[in-house]
């Protein structure tokens, strides 16, 4: 099964570019509320993830604090956590693996750009609609019961 069925396209993600100051990206971070968000470079490609905590543990280790952050580059925040980007092409395997590890997943094209995540939620709800989909099709025992004593009822 293709990964794309899962995709939220880039249009429709919230991400920050890497040129981005400090304070251009806690706004972002501050206004959609995401814990963790893609940082993209202009061109497309996918840079990294971008965390709550990397803001916060950069912005306390500062002498100044918040002051300045709109003329300091989001390339001077480090990172502790990069969500690995899955290649369009990959099947389902990939993003189960993936999904155990990380809130969402970067997917790129063959070409290292940014189309879009998936998120964990959107494959545990796949996954959950698959199994009510066997349920629904495999009768319970106690149906399958019934069914066996209504026969053996007509027989006699």
């Amino acid at each position: 099964m293709n990964i794309l069925r899962f995709l939220t396209p880039k249009q429709d993600v919230s991400f920050v570019y890497e040129d981005y100051s400090v304070e251009q990206a806690l706004h972002v971070m501050e206004r959609v509320r995401y814990t963790s968000i893609p940082i993209i470079r202009r061109s497309g490609q996918y840079v990294g993830t971008l965390t709550e905590g990397d803001l916060l543990w950069f912005l306390r280790k500062r002498e100044e604090g918040f002051a300045g952050t709109n003329k300091l580059p989001l390339k001077k925040v480090p990172r502790h956590q990069n969500n690995k980007p899955l290649r369009a092409s990959m099947d389902l395997h990939d993003l189960l693996v993936t999904a155990v590890d990380q809130n969402f997943a970067p997917v790129v094209d063959d070409r290292g750009m940014f189309i879009g995540i998936i998120t964990r939620k959107k494959v545990i709800e796949y996954l959950r609609e698959q199994q009510a989909a066997q349920k629904a099709a495999k009768p319970s025992a106690s149906a399958e019961n019934e069914v066996l004593l209504r026969k053996q009822v007509h027989i006699s």
